[in-house]
């Protein structure tokens, strides 16, 4: 692995986004690569070099900073867009890449309720720009495109396979500008993505299809991970990446703001540990560029990053076994509201109502009392996204895919044991317990990384969090004596 991109030129799309930022990290830490060149778009009166400053500063090179900083001055800014022409790419910049012979292509918007035009012009444009800009590469040994495990939904088995698109990519492209209207074009789209549950499965579907018909002109692979969560143990145990998604949720969770989710009880979280996702597509470059050497192959090779015929464990079985051991209390955060915990429900009106009762009116009250001292009130907002992408998330809550897991996983152990690149997880005697380990190493890293608190202030954190159980205790214990004392009273005076 060290050998084949030992001195690369690699080139990164998404290289802001939780995979592009992970992929960047390994190379810098575990390959001695020449250069790396990441696409970021200016914005938010940021350019590309200032935004590269914020990216360096990102809390997943927080090893690499320590044990490797030099290596960081190998990311160099390009200013561009996937949206435009050419990546909007200045033509310099581009003979000064002419050397890339890596590309990856982790570009896209991942909002599930995504507008369609937004969705169609990111995920498929954009990949489609991404494409032609590769065909300009002399020395292109692979180009990997990051699609998704959840491309093919309509599916419950899903193969390491191309599966052909039920639309034609060119057609949805032209939608584009021969529908200029975005109220028609949002009126099309559920009539367009029948069989999708959101824009992002359909245009990462239309995307692969796109990447099918260029293999023959450009080394391609297709690399579909399952929701990217916390690390096993690099860059470091449980490392957690983001706030966004998933991760988002379990914070809220252990800030007592989420109280309540609606999945169904047979349901495994299908989820790609980050470190496992990025040694796999690692090796699943070197392995594609091994395959285009022989020829162009007959099919576009795929593979997948999966866990669930590794982890058997339902997620409500992970989450209340988190309850049981006090997971939440032994990383107790300092910004947290009401007591850390979770009801796991798969009836829609219970889940209402404990929305209402344990979320709602507590977010209410808090954000009244905020405006009263002159505060800006934010608990109401956080409440409402959390239940608006737990929403959204539906499809995926009470439908399971079944896969046959990490791809070539048994080779890919055996023949990166005891590297950089090694998969130990997979062969870990206690599967139950290493995820239980890695749970509470994840809340661990989401207070020290994302909610960036110090941990001196842990011994602190959980005297405040006992204290707050104990109050809440002695609460409902005077309130359960007032309604008994109210129910004898009234069957007192009923009788005389």
């Amino acid at each position: 692995m060290e050998e084949f991109f030992q001195d690369s030129e690699i080139f990164v799309t998404g290289g802001s986004g939780v995979v592009g930022k992970a992929l960047i990290e390994k190379l810098l830490r575990s390959c001695n690569v020449r250069r790396i060149y990441v696409l970021l778009r200016p914005r938010r009166q940021l350019s590309a070099q200032e935004r590269l400053l914020r990216l360096r500063q990102a809390t997943v090179f927080h090893v690499l900073a320590v044990q490797k900083p030099q290596q960081l001055d190998k990311i160099v800014a390009v200013p561009g867009d996937v949206s435009l022409p050419g990546l909007g790419i200045d033509p310099a910049m581009v003979e000064r890449m002419r050397g890339v012979s890596l590309v990856y292509h982790c570009a896209a918007t991942v909002r599930f309720d995504e507008p369609l035009r937004v969705a169609l012009r990111l995920n498929v444009g954009g990949t489609l720009e991404a494409l032609k800009f590769a065909e300009n590469l002399p020395q292109l040994r692979a180009f990997v495109h990051v699609s998704t495990f959840y491309s093919n939904p309509y599916l419950k088995r899903v193969e390491p396979k191309y599966y052909s698109s039920p639309m034609d990519w060119r057609l949805c492209l032209r939608l584009l500008d021969e529908v200029p209207d975005d109220r028609m074009l949002n009126a099309l789209t559920k009539k367009l993505i029948v069989g999708f549950p959101n824009t992002y499965t359909f245009t990462k579907n239309l995307a692969e299809s796109l990447v099918n018909d260029y293999r023959h002109r450009l080394p391609l692979i297709v690399y579909r991970p399952s929701i990217v969560l916390f690390a096993v143990d690099d860059p470091s145990p449980g490392f957690s990446p983001s706030l966004m998604g998933a991760m988002g949720l379990f914070a809220l969770v252990g800030a007592g703001i989420l109280k309540t989710v609606y999945l169904g009880r047979d349901i495994r979280l299908d989820i790609t540990p980050q470190d496992i996702g990025i040694k796999s597509m690692l090796c699943y470059t070197k392995r594609g560029s091994e395959i285009y050497k022989r020829g162009t192959p007959e099919e576009l090779p795929v593979y997948l990053s999966s866990s669930c015929t590794h982890v058997p464990h339902t997620f409500t079985a992970i989450a209340e076994q988190m309850d049981t051991l006090d997971l939440w209390r032994d990383v107790a955060f300092e910004k947290n509201l009401m007591i850390p915990g979770c009801h796991y429900t798969d009836r829609r009106w219970v889940y209402q109502f404990l929305v209402f009762t344990k979320q709602i009116l507590p977010a209410m009250l808090i954000d009244l009392l905020l405006r009263i001292f002159g505060q800006k009130p934010v608990l109401m907002s956080a409440v409402r996204k959390a239940y608006q992408t737990l929403e959204v998330m539906q499809p995926f809550m009470f439908n399971n895919y079944d896969s046959p897991g990490l791809t070539d996983m048994e080779s890919l152990a055996k023949e990166n044991e005891g590297t950089a690149f090694h998969l130990d997880a997979f062969n870990h005697p206690d599967i139950h317990g290493l995820v239980i380990q890695s749970c509470g190493e994840m809340l661990l890293s989401i207070r020290t990384h994302l909610l960036r608190e110090d941990p001196k202030t842990l011994g602190r954190s959980k005297i405040v969090l006992r204290t707050k159980v104990i109050l809440y205790r002695l609460f409902r214990l005077f309130l359960l004596y007032k309604i008994v004392s109210w129910v004898w009273k009234s069957y007192v005076s009923h009788l005389f």
